[in-house]
């Protein structure tokens, strides 16, 4: 068997809402904001069938000697985010950062938009030109002078790597791939409290030790399809039915999102909102009216 279906884990969050169930998630709550769709990480572990048995997706790895142990941990996250209001916006470390302070890995990460209200943006970067004037701009809270927004639609990719100020808005779902990693430095939080009237902690000091200034490039890809990008952290691919889809070499494994449809991959069914693991030992075959998410890192 090379097809391995994962099951999800679900993040409750102040921003969630119930949407996921429209995307055919089987959540029983109103504030559910994240589906951890493929996740070996101990904040939201995924799991599958193997052997007759359960197992989480981490054991998996470590135990199938098809990996080969190339990474001590595996290497990839793939989320379903919905926001019911604004997420804080945030930044997160690079490799030696994380590593020097947290003993992980570095958070580069990527967006790609399912759904969102007409006219949507996202925050995305900064106008600063010194480390000066970005701390004058939090002092005198003048965020919106200091943040930037870009218009997004459906089918639009993002790229953000680590020391890009982001935040995602209300009405927007997306798909996010991202290193195996859960660091995340909280700049600022629209002044939000709890019930009992408790703001959540922010992290200025981590924020600003790694914030690009001036502000890394942008990258947008607007109507993506097909190969929409690749880095030495991950690749992606949009495929539709008919698309050009070819497995490259030195690609073992696959990473895969039903994002609309039903079908088969391989003589196995599958729906919209379910993910997978693929163990490339054949060629990849599928049936139906499908679309799914494709991503990958090379051995």
């Amino acid at each position: 068997m090379s097809i391995y279906k994962i099951k999800p884990s679900f993040s409750k969050r102040i921003w969630g809402s119930s949407k996921l169930k429209e995307l055919g998630f089987n959540i029983n709550s109103n504030d559910v904001g994240e589906a951890w769709v493929v996740s070996a990480h101990e904040n939201g572990m995924g799991y599958l069938n193997w052997n007759g048995k359960e197992i989480s997706l981490k054991d998996f790895y470590k135990q199938n000697s098809f990996f080969k142990n190339k990474s001590e941990h595996f290497p990839l996250l793939v989320k379903i985010i919905t926001a019911n209001d604004f997420l804080s916006v945030q930044v997160h470390p690079n490799d030696d950062y994380a590593l020097k302070k947290h003993n992980s890995l570095g958070k580069p990460e990527s967006w790609y938009i399912l759904d969102c209200p007409k006219d949507a943006t996202l925050i995305y970067g900064h106008s600063a030109t010194s480390k000066e004037e970005f701390e004058k701009a939090i002092e005198n809270n003048q965020w919106d002078k200091i943040l930037k927004r870009v218009p997004i639609s459906k089918g639009d990719f993002l790229y953000v790597p680590p020391g890009k100020i982001h935040a995602i808005t209300p009405g927007v779902t997306l798909y996010e791939l991202q290193r195996s990693s859960d660091i995340t430095y909280r700049l600022y939080d629209f002044d939000r409290a709890d019930q009992n009237g408790v703001k959540r902690e922010l992290h200025i000091d981590d924020s600003l030790n790694n914030i690009k200034i001036p502000d890394s490039k942008d990258i947008i890809i607007r109507n993506a399809k097909d190969k929409v990008f690749e880095s030495e952290y991950f690749s992606l691919f949009i495929y539709e039915k008919n698309s050009n889809f070819k497995i490259e070499e030195n690609v073992e494994w696959m990473l895969m999102t039903i994002i609309e449809g039903n079908g088969k991959l391989n003589n196995i069914e599958v729906k919209e909102s379910e993910s997978l693991i693929y163990l490339v030992d054949e060629d990849l075959k599928m049936e139906g009216d499908l679309k799914i998410l494709i991503s990958w890192i090379k051995s």
